[in-house]
C-alpha cells in the first residue's frame, strides 16, 4: 500500500472513532440519561443533519476550490475544541435538551464541509483503483466506529466527561496525520468569475444530468430517509423499550450492523471488481428491507442483534456501490461539489427519517414502526429498477460508464 492512501486511511480512522463514540453517547444521553419521549428522540437525531442539509453543497464548493489537505487540517483542529467544552458543562452536571441539541448542530456544521473535502482526497490517493480504495474506506470507516462504539459503551460507567476528552485527542491525532498524507502540488486553479451559488448550481446540474448519478443520488436520499432513520432513532428506541438496554445495548446494535458492513466488505475487497455496480445496489437494496422487516417479529434479544447484522451487511454492498458510481462518474474539477450533492441526498433523507420514524414509534408501536422504512424503500428501490438507467450501470478499470445505447 503507498504512503499516501496508507496515511489517508489512517487519518479516517482517527476522525471516525469520535464519530462512533457520538453515535453511542448522544442517544444515550438523550433517550436514557435525559429519559426523553420517542418524538424528542427523533428532534435531537435530527439536530445533526439539520447543518449537513444546508451546508453541505457549500462545503463541495470549498473542497473544489481550496486545497483538500489544508482545508481538512484546520477543520478537524476547530473540531476538537467543542466536546471539551461540553466536558466542563457535564462534569458541571449541567446538560440539558438544548445544551446537547446545540452540540450535535454544531459537529453537523463541521461534518458539512469535511465530508466533501475527504471524499475529494479520496482520489488523489485511489489512482485508477478508484472502486476498491472507496470499498477499503468504507471498510476502515465501520471498523473503527466499532472502536467508537466500544469507548463510548462506557459512559453509564466511567462517565461523560472522559469520553468526551477522548474525543478531543482522536480529532487532534487526525489533524497530525492528516498532515503527513504526501500528496504531489496541485496545478494551480484559475481563478474562477463563477459566483458560489451559480458554481454550486453547476455540480447540481451535473449529478441530475448524469444516467448513473442521479439514480444513485435519488437512492442514498431513500436510505437516509427509511434506513438512516431507523438506525438512528429507532434501534436505540428498540434497546430501551424493548430489551431494558442502556448504552452498552446501544453500543452493541450500532456495532453488529457495522460488524455485518464489515463482513460484506471484506467478500467485496477479495474481488478485483464490480462490473455491474448498478445492478449490485439495486439487489442489495432489496435483500437489505426484507432483512429490516424481521425486526418487527418479538426476536429474543440474540436475534435482534444477529438481524441488524444481517442489515449492515446488505448495506455495506449498497452503500459500497452508490458512493463508487458516483466517484468514477464525478469529473476532478467538479468532484468535491459532486460527492457533496451525494452527501446531501442522504443528508436530506435523514431529518425527514428521524422525525417520521420517532412520530411512527409514538404512534404505532416500536415494533410497527419497522413496516414504514420496509415499504418506502421497497417503493423507492422498485422505482429505479425499472425506471432509471441505474440496471444499466457498467464499471471498467477507474471508470464507471452508462451504455451510449441505453442513454
Amino acid at each position: 500500500m503507498q504512503a499516501g492512501l496508507r496515511w489517508y486511511l489512517g487519518s479516517t480512522a482517527l476522525f471516525l472513532v469520535p464519530s462512533g463514540i457520538q453515535m453511542v453517547l448522544y442517544p444515550w444521553l438523550v433517550a436514557i440519561y435525559l429519559q426523553e419521549t420517542p418524538e424528542r428522540v427523533g428532534i435531537a437525531a435530527m439536530a445533526s443533519q439539520i447543518p449537513m442539509l444546508f451546508l453541505i453543497l457549500w462545503g463541495g464548493l470549498v473542497g473544489d476550490r481550496f486545497d483538500q489537505q489544508r482545508l481538512l487540517v484546520r477543520l478537524q483542529l476547530a473540531m476538537a475544541i467543542p466536546p471539551l467544552i461540553m466536558a466542563y458543562l457535564a462534569y458541571a452536571e449541567q446538560l440539558t435538551f438544548g445544551l446537547l441539541f446545540v452540540w450535535a448542530m454544531v459537529g453537523g456544521t463541521f461534518a458539512a464541509f469535511v465530508q466533501p473535502t475527504r471524499d475529494a482526497l479520496l482520489n488523489r490517493v485511489a489512482g485508477d483503483q478508484v472502486q476498491r480504495v472507496v470499498t477499503l474506506a468504507i471498510g476502515v470507516q465501520f471498523g473503527v466506529q466499532i472502536v467508537g462504539f466500544g469507548i463510548g459503551s462506557l459512559a453509564a460507567t466511567t462517565g461523560v466527561p472522559i469520553l468526551l476528552i477522548t474525543q478531543s485527542m482522536f480529532f487532534l491525532a487526525a489533524t497530525l496525520a492528516t498532515r503527513r498524507i504526501p500528496l504531489a502540488p496541485l496545478a494551480a486553479k484559475p481563478a474562477s468569475s463563477t459566483g458560489a451559488l451559480a458554481a454550486i448550481g453547476e455540480g447540481v446540474r451535473i449529478a441530475w444530468a448524469s444516467p448513473g448519478i442521479r439514480p444513485a443520488v435519488i437512492q442514498v436520499f431513500a436510505v437516509g430517509m427509511f434506513f438512516a432513520g431507523t438506525y438512528i432513532v429507532l434501534l436505540p428506541l428498540m434497546v430501551r423499550d424493548l430489551y431494558q438496554g442502556s448504552s452498552g445495548g446501544i453500543a452493541l446494535a450500532f456495532a453488529s450492523n457495522m460488524l455485518g458492513t464489515i463482513t460484506s466488505i471484506f467478500f467485496m475487497m477479495r474481488r478485483s471488481r464490480v462490473e455491474r455496480p448498478g445492478r449490485l445496489l439495486i439487489c442489495g437494496s432489496l435483500i437489505s428491507l426484507s432483512v429490516l422487516s424481521l425486526l418487527m417479529l418479538p426476536l429474543p434479544i440474540w436475534g435482534f442483534y444477529f438481524v441488524v447484522y444481517l442489515w449492515g451487511a446488505c448495506g455495506g454492498v449498497s452503500m459500497a456501490m452508490s458512493r463508487s458510481i458516483v466517484q468514477e462518474l464525478s469529473p476532478e474539477s467538479h468532484r468535491a461539489r459532486l460527492m457533496s450533492v451525494y452527501s446531501m441526498g442522504m443528508m436530506g433523507g435523514m431529518p425527514i427519517g428521524s422525525l417520521l420514524l420517532g412520530w411512527c414509534v409514538g404512534q404505532f408501536g416500536t415494533r410497527e414502526a419497522v413496516l414504514v422504512p420496509v415499504l418506502g424503500m421497497l417503493v423507492v428501490t422498485l422505482g429505479l429498477a425499472f425506471a432509471t438507467q441505474l440496471w444499466q450501470v457498467r464499471s471498467e478499470w477507474g471508470q464507471t460508464q452508462v451504455p451510449e445505447s441505453n442513454a
